[in-house]
């Protein structure tokens, strides 16, 4: 059995949702940094995503038709995935739950949009509260931490990140631990999560981040 598929080119970002009566609500679009190959690993991601209007309402449109298409408008959060190709937004896949990697918690920090209660909500039948508040954040990214060698982590010096202002999160896994180089999202040695209340300078932020972990990062 052979199996080709279509490539897809351009950047991938998710369109997250809630379903309720009939009616499915956008609450934004969210980018996402991929590694190289062969094992293409999610490296980070930004919400709001930094695109066009014209890119964002053709991925908020192409998630919703599928939604539709799919019948799922009524009791859902959906993290719908979108490939932003040069022949126009293709879908990649729908998903009828939360999104993961930390996406809801970059949702929640710049809108205030509690999507894990409005999963419950909507499950039980509720109103979803979609009110958007003034978080005092116009961005928030999360960038992981991904090893490129295995051995045992030696070395990983986060001492102080957690007390910088516009540090959101940061988990970091301790020395001992057994290293896998990444082949996929499991093999992640944390992540550090910032905010930007001025724009959309939250990826940009927590790449520099990254950049001072990686410096004291020693696997042998």
């Amino acid at each position: 059995m052979v199996l080709l598929e279509e490539l897809l080119d351009g950047p991938e970002v998710s369109v997250e949702t809630v379903s309720y009566a009939g009616a499915v609500h956008v609450v934004g679009v969210t980018d996402k940094s991929v590694g190289g190959a062969p094992a293409f690993v999610e490296t980070g991601h930004m919400f709001p995503a930094a695109l066009t209007l014209a890119d964002t309402e053709a991925a908020e449109q192409t998630a919703l038709a599928a939604l539709k298409a799919l019948g799922l408008t009524d009791g859902v959060v959906a993290h719908t995935e979108i490939k932003l190709t040069s022949a126009g937004p293709r879908v990649v896949e729908v998903n009828p739950r939360p999104a993961g990697n930390r996406i809801t918690e970059l949702i929640r920090h710049v809108t205030g949009i509690d999507l894990a209660a409005a999963f419950v909500d909507v499950a039980l039948g509720r109103a979803p509260d979609l009110r958007r508040v003034d978080t005092g954040l116009r961005s928030a990214a999360v960038g992981f931490l991904v090893p490129g060698a295995s051995g045992t982590l030696e070395a990983l010096d986060g001492s102080g990140l957690r007390e910088l202002p516009d540090v959101l999160e940061a988990q970091l896994a301790e020395p001992g631990r057994a290293v896998q180089a990444a082949g996929s999202n499991n093999e992640y040695l944390g992540h550090v999560m910032a905010g930007d209340p001025g724009g959309l300078g939250a990826r940009e932020r927590v790449e520099g981040l990254l950049d001072g972990l990686r410096a004291g990062l020693v696997i042998r």
